[in-house]
């Protein structure tokens, strides 16, 4: 498993790298890709992710083929924050060419209260030392021809107040001597659960942060479940 959790991190972001050549960043253009079937059948509803609409000018979302290869590489770093197998189906993913910036997001519809009981642990399980001992040792096992280094974790306290229960973590890390972040949040509200990242250059401030991120996923549902639960007026 930390094997391949670390080849994720260097898969995933060499994936989103090449779409963003360094010394042509101004005249980055992203280009579009045909549709694939399976991510149109898996496709979020607007009520339950983050849409373009949500982020600052700049952000393209990623080609759907190349979307799809992420969801699927990123899957078992996702089963070591939820292990158990929470359904976070609805994947998100939106880049900023030129500040070189990577929005991301699983979220998913939590339908009992043991889904809720087990996705709640698994927050707590990221707020203990262990976990952080565990993301520490993923340098060890590291291929030495990805050029990834992990440079430091922290926790997030300001993102332990959100929603009915939520946590955070920033992992720094150097991908082929450019050093990145990866920050990212876990919430639920009520029967809604979602895994939110934002990764950005660690020399510069993200155009829009995590705990913002999560944020406006959180006004989303909550603004859906209010439009769900309004009764309807009959003439």
């Amino acid at each position: 498993m930390k094997k391949q959790i670390a080849l994720i991190l260097s898969i995933f972001t060499s994936a989103v790298f090449a779409t963003i050549p360094v010394q042509a960043v101004p005249s980055v253009d992203i280009p579009k890709q045909p549709t694939s079937p399976n991510l149109e059948k898996k496709a979020p509803t607007q009520t339950t992710t983050l849409t373009l609409q949500d982020l600052p000018s700049g952000y393209k979302e990623v080609p759907p083929q190349l979307k799809e290869a992420i969801a699927v590489q990123l899957e078992p770093f996702k089963q070591l924050i939820a292990k158990e197998n929470l359904p976070l189906n609805n994947f998100f993913a939106f880049i900023e060419p030129q500040k070189m910036e990577v929005v991301m997001g699983f979220t998913g519809m939590l339908a009992n209260q043991t889904q809720q009981t087990q996705f709640d642990a698994a927050l707590q399980q990221v707020q203990q030392p262990e976990f952080e001992k565990e993301i520490k040792k993923l340098q060890q096992v590291l291929p030495s021809d990805q050029q990834v280094q992990l440079l430091g974790y922290k926790a997030l306290p300001e993102a332990n107040k959100l929603a009915n229960t939520s946590t955070g973590f920033s992992l720094g890390a150097k991908i082929q001597e450019l050093p990145v972040n990866f920050d990212v949040i876990g919430f639920r509200r009520s029967n809604f659960g979602s895994f939110t990242a934002v990764m950005y250059l660690t020399e510069k401030q993200p155009s829009i942060s995590v705990k913002d991120v999560a944020t406006k996923l959180d006004e989303r549902f909550l603004q859906s479940s209010s439009t769900r639960n309004s009764p309807r007026v009959t003439k």
